[in-house]
């Protein structure tokens, strides 16, 4: 059974959201327990389309900034990254980054951010609907994943948590394929379950200062379908 912790804030103000991530950190029994000195570790965060923090569609640049802060200051390599909906390339992800303020955050924090655009086939044997699922290779290279997503609405699910993130593992445009492949809710929640299973993050945060509500979704589709 995991375990999961709240911890209220109120807005993005730097003291504010340090002093929640430090909350968070102390529940979970202290940093050495999401990530120990001279651990790799990929963030995994949500850039589902390249929009300003304050449209509250992407992981806010403050969270994903004290969380790497806390990690790297334990001595970690931290690595910040994603495939947003569209090309997956050097260029799109230097595009997102700056827009999104994860360049800013990457800076102030000391994290790098992930240029490497590759991706492979991993077998799922014990997958519920795919035994090959296309996900890209730098969370995979390092020691420790770990998911930063934000709470906001979904056309499909009711409610994904910390899952749903994980959907940007697939690269790029791919995403709209496998959409069309498993249209309904039952077979797409599996989807999720099989990468989740296969990416085991060890440890997931859900940015809710401000939640997103509203037809996000739809624009990453409609973008996305602009370059097939």
């Amino acid at each position: 059974m995991s375990r999961v912790f709240a911890v209220k804030c109120d807005d993005y103000q730097r003291e504010n959201v340090y002093r929640a991530v430090d909350e968070m950190i102390k529940l979970y029994g202290g940093i050495d327990n999401i990530a120990k000195k001279g651990e790799t570790v990929f963030l995994k965060i949500n850039l589902v389309i390249k929009k300003h923090p304050d449209e509250a569609a992407t992981t806010h640049p403050m969270v994903i900034e004290a969380v790497s802060k806390r990690l790297v200051e334990n001595g970690c390599r931290v690595i910040i990254g994603d495939s947003p909906g569209g090309p997956y390339n050097e260029k799109v992800l230097r595009g997102f980054y700056k827009v999104c303020g994860i360049e800013e955050a990457a800076k102030n924090s000391g994290a790098e951010l992930n240029y490497d655009c590759t991706y492979s086939d991993y077998k799922t044997p014990q997958g519920c609907v795919s035994k090959v699922l296309t996900m890209i290779n730098p969370p995979f290279k390092c020691d420790k994943i770990i998911t930063i997503s934000k709470l906001k609405t979904h056309s499909m699910a009711v409610y994904t948590g910390a899952v749903k993130v994980l959907f940007g593992m697939i690269p790029g445009v791919l995403k709209v394929e496998y959409h069309f492949k498993m249209p309904e809710i039952y077979d797409f929640s599996n989807l999720l379950v099989d990468i989740c299973e296969t990416v085991k993050p060890s440890f997931s945060i859900i940015d809710g200062i401000v939640a997103m509500e509203g037809m996000a979704l739809l624009q990453v589709f409609l973008r996305m379908l602009d370059f097939f």
